[in-house]
Formats: structure tokens, sequence, C-alpha cells
């Protein structure tokens, strides 16, 4: 390459550089999209944004499988490759240093794409007023005796619905159908919901199993949200008991639910809205677990008054549960947590992981107005 060559390369690569703006404007947008709560709500979540989720979702729903998960793993090993075919270039002189610093400049230009694209596909949701607002729900402190009789409620209905499921020769709740029969009922659940509550203006689409569940397992991940492809993916490889309501939670993200308490809130209020005992056992579960760890830290002889009182059944799918996930403690979980925890704050969740456990405060608000 000679030297006008060179000057012209790199002058069309400079010429690039106003696109990395799209990263600071990307950081920006959760600012500017929080002083407007009413404008989001009624122009993005209840306007453009059902029409995104939904368009995209006819596609991607054809596939029985996380295109997600394809797309990520194809990603990295296109990175991987380029990185490797760049360095090998740039140690035996096959290739320039201008080569290097357009592929930078497009990996950072691709990441302020991605970053837009993200808020735009469904990121704004985090920016909507408050769910309690929304449904009228009074959130506030109360005292310890509505928690234990929350709790005590909630554990009467897990042990009823628990009494109907299947379970395997240890006694644990199992989905003898599997998971994929169980999350095709989800969306009917969130249009029996919605029959009620009236709060979304799209249908549900199918939550998808991760083909490598067991990796998201060692993140400590049930489940995550993938906006670019409106596909709701689940965590198959963790124990049934809270399977279903992940499932749900993951299903109330693709809804327009961002928060994190309230799309457990949500998962609960469609998993009891189902007519299958198991998609509503799960979810009870999923409430009764949040709602017993805050009595725990409130006063434990309540709390341990209550846990006597739970079946056999339960107590077994719950020391199942929890020795699956003890499993896999260790840095790889420690270092997601505080990567979700620095993601949920910047997303204006100023309790960062802590907010999954704030869904207690609308159960109760939900139980105080309309009893659980």
């Amino acid at each position: 390459m000679n030297n006008g060559t060179a000057r012209s390369a790199w002058k069309a690569q400079l010429g690039k550089l106003p696109w990395l703006l799209l990263i600071p404007l990307g950081l920006y947008l959760p600012d500017l999209a929080a002083k407007y709560p009413e404008w989001i709500e009624q122009y993005y979540s209840n306007g453009v944004y059902p029409h995104i989720s939904g368009m995209i979702a006819k596609l991607t729903s054809r596939a029985n499988f996380s295109l997600a998960e394809v797309l990520l793993y194809a990603l990295a090993a296109s990175f991987a490759i380029t990185v490797l075919v760049l360095l090998l270039g740039l140690v035996f002189r096959k290739i320039r240093v201008v080569r290097l610093f357009s592929f930078l400049l497009s990996l950072g230009i691709t990441v302020g794409v991605l970053l837009n694209l993200f808020y735009v596909m469904w990121g704004f949701n985090y920016a909507r007023p408050a769910l309690s607002v929304t449904m009228g729900l009074n959130v506030e402190q109360r005292p310890v005796e509505e928690l234990e009789s929350l709790c005590e409620t909630l554990a009467e209905n897990a042990a009823a619905l628990r009494a109907q499921v299947s379970e395997n020769d240890d006694g644990v709740f199992v989905l003898p159908q599997g998971y994929r029969a169980e999350f095709k009922k989800i969306p009917a659940a969130y249009e029996a919901l919605n029959g009620n509550l009236h709060l979304f203006l799209s249908d549900a689409t199918v939550a998808k199993g991760v083909y490598y569940s067991q990796g998201l397992s060692y993140a400590g991940i049930a489940g995550i949200y993938v906006p670019f492809t409106a596909e709701p993916n689940v965590n198959v490889d963790q124990p049934a008991l809270l399977l279903l309501s992940s499932a749900a939670h993951e299903t109330a993200h693709f809804m327009g639910i961002a928060r994190e308490d309230e799309a457990n809130f949500m998962a609960y209020l469609a998993c009891i809205s189902s007519d299958d005992p198991a998609i509503a056992y799960s979810g009870v579960m999923l409430a009764l677990i949040h709602c017993s760890n805050k009595l725990y830290d409130a006063d434990y002889d309540k709390y341990a008054a209550i846990y006597a009182s739970y079946s056999d059944a339960m107590k077994r799918d719950l020391a199942d549960y929890n020795t699956y996930w003890d499993a896999f403690e260790g840095p790889i979980e420690e270092t997601v947590n505080e990567v979700n925890d620095n993601y949920l704050k910047f997303n204006k969740q100023e309790t960062g992981v802590q907010s999954y456990g704030m869904v207690v405060d609308l159960l109760l608000a939900y139980s105080a107005r309309y009893g659980v």
C-alpha cells in the first residue's frame, strides 16, 4: 500500500468517527426517558412498543429454539476468529494498522447501534410509571402481621395446589409432559389475566428454553429476555419448582414490564390465572418464597411457625431447589450478579438486585385491595 492509498484509507476511517457519538447518546437515553414517564407510557409502552415486539415475535416464534442463543454463539465465534486473524496478520505484517483501527472503530459503532436499538426496541419500558400507580395499588410500609397473614394464605394455597401436581420417585415436583408443553400454556394465562386487568395491548409469546441452560445456572440466572429477538429465554436446567414462574417472569418482560419486582409480581398474577395446577403452583411458590424470606428477616418466630405448616411435599421441593442452586455458587455467579446490579441501577432501579425482593410490597398492596 503506497502513501497515497494509506492516507485515503485512514481518511475513510476517520470519517466514521462521528458515529461513535451513538454510544454517549445511548447512555443518555435512560436519563432522558426518565423525565417523561407519562409520555413513555402513552406513546411508547402503549403505542409503538406492542407493534415492535409483536412484529418481531411473529417471526422468531416460528423457531422452537432460542434464536438469541444461536446468534450469541455465532457472534462470539465470529468475533474470536476476526480478532485471531487480525492479530496474526499484524504479527506477520500481512495486515496494516489501519485494518485493526477499522475493526475497533466498527466494533465501537456496532456497540452504539445496539445500545440505542435496545432502548428503542424495549428498554424505554424502564421509564414507565410504576405498576402500582397504573394498577391503583397503595404501596406503603405495612405491619408484620399483614405479611404474616399473606404468608399463611400463600402457604395454604401452595399446599392445595401441590396435592394436584406430579412428582418423581423422590417425591419432588416434576413436569411429566416436559417444559415445552407447559410453556405453551402461559400465553393463555396472560390472556386470562388481561381479561381482568386490561394492561396489555398484545398477546404473549411462548417462552423458549436455552439449550446450554447449565451455563446460565453457573451465572445464577433463571432466565433472560432478549428484545432484539423478542424472545423470553428460560434456564430449563433448574428444578421445576420455579421453572414455570421464571417463564412467566420473562414473558412479563416481553409484555413491556421491565422492572424486576414488577415482572415477578406479574408472573405471580399470570400463574394463578392459569387453570393448570403446575403453573399456578410455581407462581404461588414464587410469591411465598419472597414473602417468607421477608418474614424471616422481620420476625423469625412467625416465619418458623408458618414454615412448620408447609406440607412435606412443599419442603421436599424447596430442599431440592436450594440444593440445585447451592451447587452453582461461585465467582462466576458473583461477577454476573455484580454486572446485573450495575445494569439495573443504570436503568433507574436504584436498589439494584434488591429490587427482586420488592415484589413483596406489591403483593401486600394487592392483597390488601383484592386478596390473594
